[in-house]
């Protein structure tokens, strides 16, 4: 919908900058173009900076201007199209008047400030057929000395620019307030190139922009402005431009001449795609060679609703390649959409075709960044989801590394393990959809113990759960709140009726991935986690809720003091299945409870009395 309203309204043909954007992409399609030949059958004749010198005076006088036309007559020229204004009547205007009366001649009309005197014109030819031209009040004519126009016609020769300054395009038609009336007066390209042929026709759309030109030429359609876009061939002189001092080596037989100035100083100079001071006279013989070959840029309605068709395309192409999910597919498709997108607006534009390269570029951006930013969100979204399954504490390990935990030493690490005794009987009472409820509700106080204190879960295994506190990175602390864990744990209200056992190790663990190619879980490995695991056999032997390790235990003297207070017992020198050391094991009942909600310190507990411990262990 976004294209869509792009292609609708066209952004590079409406407002300033919009037009001024539009208008650097057409100078960039040109540049990629590069300069190309011109048409033989146009040629410029220049009062250059050689004729200049050779005259000794600039500008030249109208007894110049005479001889410079009939040596371009005598050089076999067919046309010869003055870009000069001969406003003042100069003595030898009888000899210049002689010389445009050798053959087929046209003098420039300019458009005079408002509230001048207008000059008035003798219109001998101009346009066979006028329809549709706008009723804005014309500005004065500013034309030649009539007593010249007795011997040419006439073609206007003011050209208007673009609101970034560049001459891109030339009006057809010029209407003049004269003192007769409004006159509309031709291009001078139109009209040189209308002196041996049918007279122009000029139809522009009051119902929609654009309209045609027809003539002696192929149909040019008009823009949106009811101009001519020029398809410059390239810089200065790339039109066949011959100096007035050298027209002995001119060789101008069937030609259309546009003759103008071009010395150094000389104000007509404009700023095109190719060169920023072309001269006025070059881009008017653009216009004529442009008409004879068919070439004039088409920038009207139907180049208007290709380009839409292509935003709307390329809109939905950029969105289908930035959405793809895997970065890499997404960026080569990308690039390759962004490729063919150039590609068509070059190609475009060397078929004749002046399409709204903003509106495709402006849609194509859009399609891609909406794609994109869907396809963040929803690896964001499956990124979030699969985070899950890992503890918060691990997806960053993982998430952030080229080769997570690839190249990782072994660290050290607490390792407990805990799980419910008797589950196996009570998931057999409770059935499939209450046992689930039921472990959902203790993993959950499993995690809100462990999480405040950094302990990791690693994994949840029905009814035991690995907790891990060192991970990803081994603290001072990390025995202390491994403890505080248990406390917190044995403490939870949710689990009153919860018989727990709980076997803790210590050392030096490896953290990594295991799995296969494709499915992989992050894990901790080594003899401490198998330790851990024996460890809960022996509290299951001897009836007791806690196995720890001596490691653990003796970690530091808060630890110790812990166990004191929790009155655990040392067992010496105690053989665990499958490992051959001897371990000494604290085992014992967990703390009793206190009332105060508050946690408390390591070592705040007061030591269990015997009858205590021992009644505990009859409930359990």
């Amino acid at each position: 919908m976004a294209a869509t309203a792009l292609a609708v309204w066209q952004p590079g043909a409406r407002g300033q900058v919009g037009s001024a954007i539009e208008g650097r992409l057409l100078d960039m399609r040109f540049a990629l173009r590069g300069p190309v030949p011109a048409p033989q059958r146009v040629a410029i004749v220049a009062f250059d900076d050689q004729a200049v010198a050779a005259l000794q005076a600039f500008p030249p006088s109208r007894a110049d201007i005479a001889d410079t036309v009939r040596r371009i007559f005598a050089a076999g020229a067919e046309v010869v199209a003055l870009d000069l204004l001969l406003v003042d009547a100069r003595p030898d205007d009888p000899e210049l008047s002689a010389a445009l009366s050798l053959g087929p001649t046209l003098l420039g009309v300019a458009e005079a400030p408002m509230g001048a005197r207008p000059t008035p014109l003798i219109q001998k030819d101009g346009f066979g057929l006028i329809i549709g031209l706008p009723s804005a009040s014309p500005l004065p004519a500013l034309g030649p000395n009539p007593a010249l126009q007795q011997a040419a016609g006439l073609g206007h020769v003011t050209v208007q620019h673009d609101r970034d300054g560049m001459l891109r395009r030339m009006r057809p038609a010029l209407s003049l307030q004269t003192p007769e009336g409004v006159v509309t007066i031709p291009g001078l390209a139109i009209a040189a190139l209308s002196t041996s042929g049918a007279r122009p026709e000029l139809i522009l759309h009051r119902d929609r922009p654009g309209g045609v030109l027809s003539g002696s030429w192929p149909t040019a359609k008009l823009d949106r402005q009811g101009a001519l876009p020029l398809d410059y061939y390239g810089p200065e002189a790339t039109i066949p431009t011959y100096s007035a001092a050298a027209l002995s080596e001119a060789d101008l037989t069937g030609r259309i001449v546009f003759l103008g100035a071009t010395a150094t100083g000389f104000g007509d100079r404009h700023a095109t795609s190719f060169d920023a001071t072309l001269p006025g006279v070059e881009a008017h013989a653009t216009l004529a060679a442009n008409l004879l070959e068919g070439r004039v840029l088409r920038r009207d309605l139907a180049a208007l609703g290709i380009g839409g068709v292509l935003a709307v395309t390329v809109a939905l192409a950029g969105f289908w390649s930035g959405s793809r999910a895997r970065p890499w597919v997404a960026l080569a498709l990308s690039l390759g959409v962004i490729s063919a997108t150039l590609l068509a607006l070059h190609a475009a534009f060397l078929a004749g075709w002046w399409l709204d390269a903003l509106s495709v570029l402006a849609a194509l951006g859009g399609g891609l960044a909406i794609g994109t930013v869907l396809r963040l969100l929803d690896t964001r979204r499956r990124a979030a989801n699969l985070a899950r399954f890992q503890s918060p504490r691990l997806v960053e390990a993982i998430a952030s590394q080229t080769n997570p935990l690839g190249s990782r030493a072994p660290q050290h690490a607490i390792v407990l393990f805990v799980d419910i005794a008797g589950f196996t009987t009570r998931a057999e009472r409770m059935g499939p959809a209450d046992t689930a409820r039921f472990l959902s509700m203790f993993h959950q106080q499993v995690e809100a113990a462990a999480d405040p204190l950094g302990g990791t879960i690693m994994d949840f295994a029905g009814d035991g759960v690995l907790v891990v506190f060192g991970l990803p990175d081994a603290g001072e602390s990390d025995a202390a709140n491994a403890l505080h864990f248990i406390e917190r744990l044995f403490e939870a209200e949710a689990l009153d009726d919860i018989h727990l056992r709980v076997g803790g190790h210590a050392g030096q663990v490896q953290f990594s991935l295991l799995g296969g190619t494709r499915h992989r879980i992050v894990s901790v490995s080594g003899d401490v986690v198998n330790t851990a695991s024996r460890l809960q056999e022996i509290a299951k032997g001897h009836g007791v809720s806690l196995a720890l390790s001596e490691r653990l235990m003796a970690s530091d003297p808060s630890t110790r003091a812990w166990a004191d207070a929790a009155g655990l017992t040392p067992l010496v020198d105690q053989s665990l299945r499958g490992r051959q050391a001897p371990e000494t094991i604290w085992i014992g009942m967990p703390p009793p409870k206190q009332n105060a909600a508050p946690a408390r310190h390591m070592g705040a507990f007061p030591r269990a009395s015997q009858t205590t411990r021992k009644s505990r262990r009859s409930d359990r």
